[in-house]
């Protein structure tokens, strides 16, 4: 095939000479959100154990919870609690070791075919976020039971930026300055420690060089792969696409667009 008779040449390319300080990828680079594109995923309510509900997206998240207003531990270090505000709606907090990390509201349409979210909080660097998301059932006739699909993402509350440098040949370093979170390590496909303020612990990343201009990484949580993508800058080198999907679910990339500044 063309793609494996390419990917065979570009692994022969050391990867000092694909990824050096006069890279194109230096530099910093924002988010364009009118570009991008995060619909699409999906994920899955069904019934859990002693009556509670189980979440399933494919990624490290996968728990069960009840509509009690108790806390119930969602994923790493974190926890959530839904608290019903009416039949159909429910207030929403999530937390890592205790501290506050967003708050939410999810709340069905009458017909119960849409599903709307509303997430608020303040990100490590001080600033707010404010996203709003809606969610197509895809299977299911009544409540959260069933699987959504997301057609509508507002604000989302992904890295905004990139802070991209060589402090080696071949080696790369990332800041996600609203994150608070960095990484740096060679472009071999091993695991490099992520770091930063709610940064789940155990969480790693790993780089790989595709090409002089792509780069797959796999971010793991103790060991486990959370999601995958790929960046690939432009022609031009004024911005580069992140294409990212969690494992087994290919089919369901989302494509967040960063422009150099």
């Amino acid at each position: 095939m063309k793609a494996t008779l390419l990917l065979c040449s570009l692994l022969a390319l050391p990867a000092a000479t694909v990824f050096a300080a006069d890279s194109p990828w230096t530099g910093t680079w924002k988010l364009d959100e009118a570009k991008s594109h995060f619909t699409g995923q999906t994920f899955t309510y069904s019934k859990g154990p002693g009556g509670l509900l189980h979440y399933e997206d494919g990624s490290t998240a996968s728990f069960d919870f009840g509509l009690d207003g108790k806390e119930y531990k969602t994923w790493a270090n974190r926890t959530r609690s839904y608290t019903a505000t009416g039949k159909s709606a429910w207030d929403t907090v999530d937390k890592a070791d205790g501290k506050v990390l967003s708050k939410g509201h999810f709340e069905l349409s009458a017909d119960g075919k849409t599903l709307n979210m509303v997430f608020t909080g303040t990100k490590p660097d001080g600033s707010a976020f404010h996203e709003e998301d809606a969610f197509t059932r895809v299977v299911g006739t009544d409540g959260l039971i069933g699987t959504w699909r997301t057609i509508r993402v507002v604000g989302p509350t992904g890295p905004l930026s990139f802070v991209m440098s060589y402090p080696a040949p071949g080696v790369l370093h990332v800041d996600v300055p609203d994150m608070k979170a960095s990484s740096e390590g060679r472009m071999d496909g091993s695991d490099n420690p992520l770091t930063g303020p709610t940064v789940p612990p155990g969480s790693t990343i790993s780089f790989k060089a595709l090409s002089p201009t792509s780069y797959r990484y796999v971010m793991k949580i103790n060991d486990k792969t959370d999601n995958i993508g790929e960046q690939t800058i432009a022609a031009d080198g004024r911005s580069f696409t992140d294409m990212n999907w969690v494992p087994g679910r290919e089919n369901e990339k989302t494509t967040a667009v960063y422009v150099k500044q």
